[in-house]
């Protein structure tokens, strides 16, 4: 894997760790430590549901760390950037992993995925499901690893992206259930938020002004930064400065990149307006940030 911080490709992820591959899109891996995953941060190009199965260790997800232990599952998707690390002697997980275009190549609703609410930017990427409800979902997974093994089968791919989709429901349930998220009719408010945050999520790297949004969204810029401001208790420009400097920082902790190259990557027009604008936000110039991080 490179070290920089880096695209796992499905292709590259199913090399390091799939027992079952219906194709380059999706793979299941049985128990597996993750070891060769833990020294930098990394985004799959895929969308994985990873339950712990015994041991601990530390998972950090848009550099929020949370604990991973037996039932613990992980919802993650393109947009995180992930990192495995201080695990047990025993830390065992299972993962499926899929793209986006395997689950919706015979859908007609290519927005299929977000439609489950774990898969949202607002969501939380780690959640702590019952014993009973972790082995509800590994009964389908056994069950998915057993078509999988039929591999003169016809229909095989159909029938795994079928099985997919039911456990994508199953952990909709189990997410719901936990609250933690909250459902429900939202108001104009709320949905102008949640549309902001994805466009954010999206869009941070090329467009930090404010503006940008308003217009995608059909509103005036006070509009939205005080309906974000409402909704969240923070404006639309800190949202867009939180995901610009979470991914600096991202990368200053990878010192094979260097800063200009990082100004480049996310679109500052030089070294000198990037170090600027991080200092502005976080304190600390950008190579004072980086040797912080390597004490």
């Amino acid at each position: 894997m490179s070290k920089k911080i880096a695209q796992l490709s499905l292709s590259k992820f199913a090399d390091l760790y799939a027992d079952k591959l219906v194709g380059p899109d999706f793979f299941i891996t049985d128990e597996k430590q993750l070891l060769s995953l833990s020294e930098y941060p990394y985004r799959s190009d895929g969308y994985i549901i990873g339950i712990c199965t015994r041991g601990t260790a530390q998972v950090e997800v848009n550099l929020q760390v949370y604990q991973s232990r037996p039932d613990a599952m992980l919802l993650a998707t393109p947009f995180h950037t992930l990192r495995i690390y201080n695990s047990s002697p025993d830390f065992l997980c299972r993962f499926i992993v899929f793209s986006k275009a395997f689950l919706t190549e015979n859908n007609v609703n290519s927005h299929f995925l977000e439609s489950f609410s774990y898969f949202k930017s607002a969501s939380l990427p780690v959640i702590y499901p019952t014993h009973e409800e972790i082995n509800m979902l590994l009964d389908i997974y056994m069950l998915m690893k057993k078509k999988l093994e039929r591999e003169e089968h016809p229909y095989r791919m159909e029938i795994s992206r079928s099985i997919l989709t039911s456990l994508l429901y199953e952990v909709e349930s189990i997410y719901e259930h936990h609250h933690v998220m909250i459902k429900g009719k939202q108001t104009r408010k709320q949905e102008l938020n949640v549309l902001f945050q994805e466009l954010v999520f999206h869009h941070y790297k090329g467009h930090r002004n404010v503006q940008y949004y308003a217009d995608a969204l059909y509103v005036s810029s006070k509009h939205l930064t005080e309906t974000i401001k409402e909704v969240t208790g923070r404006t639309a420009g800190e949202w867009i400065d939180d995901a610009v400097i979470l991914e600096a920082k991202v990368l200053l902790r990878n010192h094979e990149i260097s800063i200009a190259r990082i100004a480049e990557d996310i679109n500052f027009p030089d070294q000198s307006s990037f170090g600027k604008y991080f200092k502005n936000h976080t304190g600390l110039s950008p190579s004072d940030y980086r040797v912080a991080m390597a004490i």
